[in-house]
Parts: structure tokens; C-alpha cells; sequence
């Protein structure tokens, strides 16, 4: 008989729900900081991409990493392709947002909306028929206010006084680096006071990125070219980390003595998650069998319900803490598709890591597709784009599967195509503002708070069925 039967069972996200609590006047959209710490690494975000091939190149690392995220790029590329992509990447020159964006004196709050709905922008300039700047729509300053939608853009507008801006239109981007020290952003106006450009602090400040490496040999030379290239973090991707293997990798990593977090996964358990922390761990990535292309529980039966994985790696985490005083990470990878579940999910972990939910936008390095599935460059026509696991027959990453030979190898995921939901920056910048809220309602300012605070809830079936969607009636199409 096996040595133990779980009969209680797994848990996902979509089973739980968030519970409010009191909140303060102060405590609102504008005010909440989703900041997290991986090791010694500072995230704006508390959001990664996948180390999957058909997700994450030069394009989706520089996306994510624009925002506050991490793009960990793939261990099955090259040394030299990774080392070319974080070379690029930390060679990225922050210029002007030139011809912004904008909406008139005119217009609606609702008009405003639509445009930060389709553009990922939480800032529209206000300018008058002769493009003279007037002020800045705040989207996140309108949902804390009485405003209606159907108002004018003046009433909730932030006049030009207030705002940080210069005339002069010649400005060199080394002066506007100076200028953004002390602010977000800089409007620049020409001597008439007509809007000319924006610069923005976050383009300024150091991308992140981060390389994915196997326990196999060579692991060391691909450490040492990208840490010579810059990357902030190293993540030993491999599908199950509760062995020999990864533990050595651990150990020999601390020798090198790089200053930079490590990050090892996956695990389900508590036992190996433990395991991991006390061979060295900064970091620890739980899930398998969850991703939506994974299909290892099918072919071997292998894997866990990711929050009750999530649940069993953060009692590790409690129980070490207190041994060593040394608080470790928590990146969750896998199961993690939409805002609810990121929700209950960061009440635990400390940053998501997601493969799925990037793969659907035009950066992912998967093919793009129109409605013939027809492959296609041209933007305004993708439809779909190309997605395949690391375990798929297409993408055959022996490494991380463990397979030693290839004609040992059989598929662990699928390949097939996502929707196109268009550039990353509208659809993660909503997803974050539903994140922001829901720590609203329970009082939190920050990811810390959260953690400490947040009381989530099984739902039943039935529950879920009332409290978790629509009911009795019929959607308007």
C-alpha cells in the first residue's frame, strides 16, 4: 500500500473567495503599491513570465519588465542567445513618449476611459483645439472620485500648475533623467505651451530580467556569461526539484558567491520545499500539472492542485523561518489565469509567475495567426498565437523533464494557439488595478499587509455558482 493516502481534496484559486475588511479613507488605488521582493531582487509587479520558449524572447522581457515585472527567459535557448536578450535589454535607452496620446478640452470623462481601456495608459494629457496642454486626466484619481462618465474631462482634470513640466522643447533625455529624480514624469510644452512629449521615470529606471538554467552540465558557463551580461536572477527551471540534483546546483551556486538571488522549482510539498530552502534556496517556484498546456498528471499522474501546493510550501516556509530567521520567496507557476485567481493567489505567494496568460499577447514569441490561420506580421489582422509547452514534442526540453536521452522522451504538454488579446500593457494594467482593489476592500496599502491580513474562504459548488458568477438571468450578447 502507499505510504500515505490524502483523501482531502487539492484546492484551487477559483475555490476561494476574498474576504473585506476595514479600510481607511487613505487607503485607495492611487495609495496601494504592489512592490514584492524575490530574495534580494525588487519587483514593481509581482508578476513573471514563463521560461517557455513560445513565450518569453527579447520582446515580452522588455514588456514585462517596462512595468515593474521579470521576463525569465528560457533555459533551452543558447547561452548566447540569452546572454544577446539581456544584453539588449539592459542596453535599452529610455527616449520620449513623442505625439502622446491625447483627448480635447471637450471631451468626455468616458471618452478618456476608453482610451486608457485601449491603451494601457493611467494618464491622458487634456489639450485645447491648438494642442495647448491644459491638464492630465488620472484614471486611477477618477475611480476615487464622484465623477460620472458622462462629464466633462475639466471637471476631474489635474490642471497644467500642478503637474511637473517644462517649455522647453530642445530638452536632451540626459536632462529630463535629472528631471525625473524628484517625478513620475515630465510633460514637455513648447514656448506657446503646446504639448510636445512625455517622459516617464519607469523608462528610466534599471529593466529587470531574468535567466532560466537546467541541473545538467554547462550550467555554470550559462550562469557566469549572464551574470557577466546583468541578470538580476537566476531560476533553475526544471519540472521537479526535490532531488539530488538541484540541491547540488544550490550548494555550488553559493560558491560562486554572485550576489544575485537563486530561485529553485518546481515543488508540491512540504518536504520538498523544505528540502530546497536548506540546500539554499532565495527562491522557491511550486506547481506542476496546473499550467494550461501541462499534461503531466495525464501521462503520469503527477502533480497537485496549485493552491493546496502553494498552501503546503508556504508551511514550509513558516516552519524554516523560524529555524533559520532566513524568510524565502514564494513565486506560484501554474493555475494562474485571470485577476480573481492572482488575487487569492498573492495572499500567499509572493509574485506569479504565468506562461498562459502571456503567451495571449502580440509580444509572446509564439507565431501570430489571422482568422484563416494564416501566419501574418501585420498587427491589426492576429487573431490567435502559436503556444506549446517546454514538454511538448515541438519544444523537447529534456533537461527540465528529466528525460536523459531522446529516445527516452514522451510529450508532457500540448501545443495549439491562444486568442490575441492585443500589446500586454492595457490588459496587465487592468488585471493590476483589480488586484489594487481587492486589497482595497480588505484594508491593505501593500503585498506585506495582504499576506498578514487577508482571510480567504472555501466556497462550496453551489457557493461558487452564486457568489462567483451570474445567475438567473440571461447575458446581454
Amino acid at each position: 500500500m502507499a505510504k500515505k493516502v490524502i483523501l482531502e481534496a487539492g484546492r484551487t484559486f477559483s475555490e476561494f473567495s476574498l474576504l473585506t475588511d476595514y479600510t481607511s479613507k487613505d487607503c485607495n488605488l492611487n495609495n496601494i503599491n504592489l512592490k514584492s521582493n524575490l530574495g534580494q531582487l525588487s519587483l514593481g509587479i509581482p508578476f513573471l513570465s514563463a521560461a517557455m520558449t513560445s513565450v518569453t524572447g527579447y520582446e515580452m522581457a522588455l514588456a514585462l519588465g517596462k512595468e515593474g515585472g521579470l521576463g525569465v527567459l528560457p533555459a533551452r535557448l543558447s547561452i548566447k542567445e540569452q546572454v544577446d536578450i539581456i544584453n539588449k535589454i539592459k542596453g535599452y535607452e529610455m527616449g520620449f513618449v513623442e505625439d502622446p496620446v491625447s483627448v480635447r478640452d471637450n471631451a468626455t470623462i468616458d471618452e478618456a476611459v476608453r482610451l486608457v481601456e485601449k491603451h494601457g495608459h493611467s494618464k491622458i494629457p487634456v489639450t485645447d483645439r491648438n494642442n495647448v496642454f491644459l491638464g492630465l486626466f488620472n484614471f486611477d484619481k477618477y475611480l476615487e472620485s464622484n465623477e460620472t462618465p458622462a462629464e466633462n474631462i475639466l471637471s476631474i482634470m489635474t490642471s497644467v500648475d500642478e503637474l511637473p513640466h517644462t517649455k522647453n522643447s530642445e530638452i536632451t533625455v540626459k536632462q529630463a533623467k535629472k528631471e525625473l529624480e524628484e517625478n513620475n514624469y515630465l510633460i514637455v510644452l513648447d514656448d506657446l505651451g503646446r504639448l510636445e512629449k512625455i517622459a516617464f521615470k519607469k523608462d528610466v529606471e534599471n529593466i529587470v530580467v531574468g535567466a532560466a538554467i537546467s541541473t545538467h552540465k554547462g550550467w555554470k558557463k550559462r550562469v557566469r556569461a549572464c551574470d557577466e551580461a546583468g541578470a538580476d536572477i537566476f531560476v533553475i527551471d526544471t519540472s521537479d526539484a526535490y532531488n539530488e540534483f538541484t540541491s547540488k546546483v544550490l550548494k555550488d551556486y553559493a560558491k560562486m558567491k554572485l550576489g544575485k538571488p537563486i530561485c529553485a522549482g518546481n515543488v508540491i510539498t512540504y518536504e520538498g520545499a523544505k528540502f530546497l530552502m536548506e540546500s539554499g534556496a532565495d527562491v522557491i517556484k511550486v506547481g506542476m500539472s496546473s499550467g494550461s498546456i501541462c499534461t503531466t498528471q495525464r501521462e503520469k499522474a503527477t502533480g497537485r492542485a496549485p493552491m493546496t501546493a502553494l498552501m503546503e510550501v508556504e508551511r514550509a516556509r513558516a516552519d524554516y523561518l523560524k529555524e533559520s530567521g532566513k524568510y524565502v520567496s514564494i513565486i506560484i507557476d501554474g493555475g494562474v489565469s485571470d485577476a480573481g485567481s492572482m488575487i487569492i493567489a498573492l495572499s500567499i505567494a509572493d509574485a506569479v509567475m504565468m506562461g498562459g496568460y502571456f503567451n495571449h499577447f502580440f509580444e509572446a514569441e509564439g507565431e501570430k495567426y489571422d482568422a484563416n490561420m494564416q501566419q501574418t506580421t501585420h498587427e491589426p489582422d492576429i487573431k490567435y498565437v502559436a503556444t506549446w509547452g517546454e514538454g511538448s514534442s515541438r519544444a523537447r526540453n529534456l533537461d527540465r523533464y528529466g528525460h536523459v536521452a531522446r529516445k527516452t522522451f514522451f510529450a508532457e504538454g500540448e501545443e495549439g494557439t491562444v486568442e490575441n488579446w492585443g500589446r500586454l500593457k492595457p490588459k496587465l494594467k487592468q488585471d493590476i488595478r483589480k488586484i489594487k482593489a481587492a486589497l482595497s476592500n480588505t484594508g491593505c496599502m501593500n503585498l506585506k499587509d495582504y499576506h498578514k491580513k487577508a482571510t480567504i474562504e472555501l466556497m462550496s459548488p453551489y457557493t461558487q455558482n452564486i457568489v462567483g458568477d451570474t445567475h438567473d438571468m440571461k447575458v446581454k450578447e
